[in-house]
């Protein structure tokens, strides 16, 4: 199974905005979350909000078949989900319109 691990900037002044978007998520959109997985191909996520003394980033790890397309599915999807996350969250967040899932450089992958 493949994974991603990213991380985005949050401005300071979004941090609470995106706390009650993730807490809706788990909440009374959590079927539409799980549906929006399934299409993303994503079968596990992990999101923290990530504190440091440059400011707050939000850091996702996810697995699935593809990783790397999966904000690309969600969004070919145009489901009523998948707008609400471009239109509440992706605004909360310190990026261009349009980017995707920033890039990372893996440096080591330990596992047991």
């Amino acid at each position: 199974m493949a994974s991603k691990l990213y991380s985005v900037p949050v401005p300071a002044e979004n941090v609470e905005a995106l706390r009650a978007a993730f807490s809706e998520m788990i909440g009374s959109r959590e079927g539409q979350c799980l549906a929006n997985r399934a299409v993303m191909g994503v079968t596990r996520e992990y999101v923290c909000l990530q504190h440091t003394a440059q400011g707050d980033l939000l850091v996702v790890y996810l697995e699935g078949d593809d990783p790397d397309k999966a904000r690309e599915r969600s969004m070919a999807s145009d489901s009523e989900y998948a707008r609400w996350i471009a239109s509440t969250v992706g605004p909360l967040l310190r990026r261009q319109p349009g980017d995707g899932f920033p890039n990372s450089e893996p440096l080591a992958d330990w596992r047991a």
